[in-house]
């Protein structure tokens, strides 16, 4: 599942742009509308565009569920999984307790670097960000 916003293009650099979000029609029911809005009328995001997109067009903006929960499973999930799966080989091993625990450590050692590497990967490519798609009217606003 996707949530989707509506903002204009305020800067295009490559394959990633800058969007103006105005507050929507769900915002003005909202409680928590200062955390996304605190600076004033507008907040500027960052996100992933497609080719043809220019300065002043209006977007949609998708954010999609599957990036969280690939990030989530690869950090909660990895950082339990990997150390106890390591553990339990030592185990079998007949290692030593100091073996078992070390090994466990070194082995959450060298998962949180694997993560803090395709981190940066990840950044650079901009798999993580939301998508900015055209709208069908270009550089008028969208219908709400």
């Amino acid at each position: 599942m996707a949530e989707q916003e509506f903002g204009e293009i305020i800067a295009v650099e490559g394959p990633i742009v800058k969007v103006r979000m105005r507050p929507q029609s769900a915002c003005a029911a909202c409680g928590q509308k200062g955390v996304c809005f605190a600076a004033g009328k507008y907040r500027v995001l960052i996100a992933r565009a497609q080719t043809g997109i220019h300065e002043g067009d209006v977007v949609s903006i998708d954010f999609p569920s599957g990036s969280s929960i690939i990030s989530s499973l690869l950090i909660f999930v990895g950082s339990v999984s990997v150390p106890l799966t390591t553990w339990l080989i030592a185990e079998l091993a007949k290692a030593p307790l100091w073996l078992r625990v070390a090994s466990a450590a070194a082995a959450l050692l060298v998962y949180w670097v694997f993560l803090i590497s395709l981190n940066r990967r990840l950044k650079r490519s901009g798999w993580f960000l939301p998508r900015a798609e055209k709208t069908k009217g270009g550089s008028q606003e969208p219908a709400q």
